[in-house]
């Protein structure tokens, strides 16, 4: 493995992630605090002063282990995220396709500009959407919540679309990119919701920051460490049967961790297989991304990020 220098430029746009203090709850509305936010962004930009007083770091953890993690793929990166400190990093500014783990952006967006339990009708476009789906019905009345469980737990393209025609598509790619930019993401352009067009690209180091943002959500974490979900319409007439597609907190998958806490999966020919996934150990939290396995089956993005965090769990002390 490379030596990682620790480019203080990219921890500060990584300490975004856990300098968002200021989650706010408005009726069932997630969002984030703006001074907060404001706050953060110009740090990403002033390497000289990396620690802003809304940041709480800890101290990075301890190498205790020589070892290579042994795991191929187009690109690589691994966060600990209470130090925003890189574990290891390959590849990580090429920008790459990435499937559906840019549902995490849509859940974002969607969190930061709805409130859960709003209506959402589902249209047509929506409901005949390619891909991996959860069988959304046109006209079908279901709440943002159900969506955003249908989203993230099992890659519903057309949960995504649907979200995203409620505000707009256009807008709410547009606002995808206005996130990615306010996060540091300087790798990254959002085409569609879902992840199906492959114009849209990200770095490992973009979505690492992406998901450790995310994870200051409660909503997405709660769901993303889902292995399966019952949701309904709101008149009840209509139910939908989740399962997981993350094999990391599937029990009956071979590839399953239980420190794992979840995250997103992803799928496409340009992009291979992918998964940004994360795993917790006490009060320490590691994030991994695996774009592009060299390995092209179903289970090797599962099989390389279980291999990445039981490596960074291993390799690292943390001293509390």
């Amino acid at each position: 493995m490379r030596r990682i220098l620790l480019n203080w430029s990219i921890v500060a746009a990584l300490l975004l992630t856990v300098s968002v203090t200021g989650i706010l709850r408005v009726l069932d509305h997630e969002t984030v605090s703006a001074s907060s936010t404001r706050a953060t962004t110009q740090l990403i930009d002033r390497a000289e002063a990396p620690i802003a007083s809304d940041v709480t770091l800890t101290q990075p953890p301890r190498r205790v282990s020589q070892q290579s993690p042994g795991v191929s793929a187009k690109a690589i990166y691994v966060l600990d995220v209470g130090s925003g400190y890189p574990l290891y990093a390959n590849n990580e500014h090429a920008p790459v396709p990435i499937a559906s783990t840019t549902k995490l952006m849509s859940a974002v967006v969607a969190l930061n500009r709805y409130n859960l339990h709003d209506e959402v009708i589902v249209s047509q476009h929506a409901a005949e959407t390619i891909g991996s789906d959860i069988h959304l019905v046109a006209g079908e009345r279901i709440t943002v919540l159900n969506l955003l469980q249908g989203l993230l737990i099992q890659s519903g393209n057309d949960a995504a679309f649907a979200l995203a025609e409620q505000l707009g598509t256009d807008q709410f790619v547009a606002a995808m990119n206005e996130t990615a930019a306010m996060l540091g993401m300087t790798d990254s352009t959002f085409a569609d919701p879902a992840g199906l067009d492959d114009a849209g690209y990200a770095s490992a180091r973009d979505l690492a920051i992406l998901a450790a943002y995310a994870l200051r959500f409660d909503t997405i974490r709660t769901i993303v460490a889902k292995r399966e979900a019952t949701i309904t319409s709101t008149n009840g007439t209509t139910s939908h049967t989740l399962k997981t597609s993350n094999r990391l907190i599937n029990p009956e998958s071979p590839f399953f961790l239980e420190a794992a806490t979840g995250l997103k999966t992803g799928f496409t020919p340009a992009a291979g297989h992918c998964l940004v996934a994360s795993a917790k150990v006490g009060n320490h939290e590691v994030v991994t991304v695996v774009l592009g396995t060299t390995e092209q089956t179903n289970e090797a993005s599962a099989k390389a990020s279980r291999s990445l965090l039981q490596w960074a769990l291993n390799s690292y002390q943390w001293d509390d």
